[in-house]
């Protein structure tokens, strides 16, 4: 029990040191891109550094298994350089009840990361690309839980549901004429992007005179507007910044509605697989650190662990997106390296005993 506080109060420090060195540099690279959109809309640098501290949660999220990597060399690196871990080893601990004590404090960084990317993150980008969006251009006007609002001359346009592939489901236009009163309503079941104009499906167009109110149903229409799919983009929430249970019911809305849900469930496993991750990225500093030989310098621990977190963190982007092109299970796919990875310590860890 003294082990495991001691080890675990090392690599809790070592850890949480890395992870704010890493988001502040990673803030600072995303401040100076921000920064070059200054002066669009009305996005200023209070509004960019106003983004950056949103997405401050969701970059923690997702820098946390490097960090844990890092601060797990680290803090065994200098218990190796200080002959302490040799004493331990020599003492009868094991590498296997080593990677024990290290699984304990793995749990208390697993309990971080899920309420970060599951209540906190979620939430702060939502509300940073919401901002972003609204300041950097003027045809997005607001954004609601019943869609956004996007203003085009006289018209105001409301879209509730967007999905993948440029479409865009239950879409209120609403007309004005110069005096401000309202003309006509137009509502379509669903649209689609194509050659630089909107298409509408399923249309019901209500006209408002001063005599009478009429309606008109339509099939098809065309419907030539400033809001672009890239606009709508700039709204839309990506799959990985979603919370667990907000994937579950997004996926099942697009299958319901026979769309592709490839990029979804992707994101979905690489949630499930990070509490993983993080525990491999630490059990993996046992299989890297020794505790003899000549010793290694703090400096050459963090560069390694950093290597290590950064490859692992690219083949795992890599592995995820070439699932999705050639059509492997996203089970498979993103969690193929961690899997490996965790076999390569069990093989370790087996010969220890």
């Amino acid at each position: 029990m003294i082990l495991d506080r001691y080890i675990g109060r090392s690599i809790i420090v070592t850890s949480v040191l890395s992870l704010f060195a890493l988001v502040a540099v990673f803030s600072f690279f995303t401040l100076v891109d921000q920064l070059d959109r200054t002066g669009q809309g009305n996005y200023g640098v209070s509004e960019a550094i106003q983004y950056v501290l949103l997405t401050v949660p969701r970059l923690s999220y997702e820098l946390f298994p490097i960090a844990t990597v890092i601060g797990s060399m680290a803090a065994l690196g200098m218990l190796a350089n200080t002959s302490e871990l040799a004493v331990i080893r020599t003492s009868g601990v094991s590498q296997a009840q080593l990677a024990y004590s290290l699984i304990k404090t793995g749990l208390a960084f697993v309990i971080i990361s899920i309420l970060i990317g599951e209540v906190i993150a979620p939430v702060t980008e939502q509300a940073a690309q919401q901002k972003r969006s609204i300041a950097l251009t003027k045809e997005i006007s607001m954004k609601t839980k019943n869609g956004f609002w996007s203003r085009d001359g006289d018209n105001y346009i409301n879209i509730r549901k967007i999905l993948p592939g440029d479409r865009v489901e239950e879409i209120y236009i609403y007309e004005f004429d110069k005096e401000h009163q309202l003309r006509s309503m137009i509502y379509a079941k669903h649209a689609e992007y194509d050659q630089d104009k909107w298409i509408l499906h399923n249309i019901l167009k209500t006209e408002i005179t001063e005599q009478q109110v009429t309606n008109n149903h339509y099939d098809t229409a065309e419907w030539e507007a400033l809001l672009n799919p890239d606009v709508i983009d700039m709204v839309t929430i990506k799959p990985r910044y979603l919370s667990i249970l907000g994937l579950i019911s997004y996926i099942d809305y697009l299958k319901a509605n026979n769309q592709s849900s490839k990029q979804y469930v992707q994101a979905f496993w690489s949630k499930l697989a990070n509490p993983f991750t993080i525990m491999a990225m630490i059990l993996l500093s046992i299989c890297v650190v020794r505790c003899e030989g000549r010793p290694m310098g703090l400096g050459q621990r963090v560069f390694i662990g950093a290597l290590i977190g950064i490859t692992f963190h690219l083949i795992n982007q890599v592995s995820g997106h070439l699932g999705i092109v050639y059509g492997v299970p996203a089970f498979i796919s993103v969690c193929a390296p961690t899997i490996m990875i965790l076999s390569y310590i069990y093989y370790r860890l087996s010969r220890s005993y």
